[in-house]
């Protein structure tokens, strides 16, 4: 039986109780095989509410994500040549 959201809330809760504590001892014994099997049907259930970005969101998103990557290459590389030369010059002073 799945849980509500309002025994999983209480089930953090210190000093409280819920229907759930009782047969706590009994879900111990549940094997490997129904606990994935269960997993996977909340793992279905989930997925069925994710909403995927669009082809369109998604392009623009790499598309931003590629920008700030290359300017961040190019400040950390400005900042590495001149750290280099700055080291440089100290050092054949």
């Amino acid at each position: 039986m799945a849980k509500t959201i309002k025994d999983r809330l209480l089930e953090r809760l210190p000093g409280t109780r819920t229907a759930t504590d009782e047969g706590r001892g009994a879900a111990a014994a549940v094997g490997f095989v129904p606990r994935v099997t269960g997993f996977y049907q909340e793992w279905i259930t989930e997925m069925k509410k994710v909403t995927w970005p669009g082809r369109k969101d998604t392009l623009s998103s790499t598309a931003v994500v590629i920008v700030v990557v290359l300017i961040i290459v190019a400040f950390l590389g400005l900042v590495d040549f001149a750290l280099g030369r700055i080291t440089q010059s100290i050092l054949s002073f």
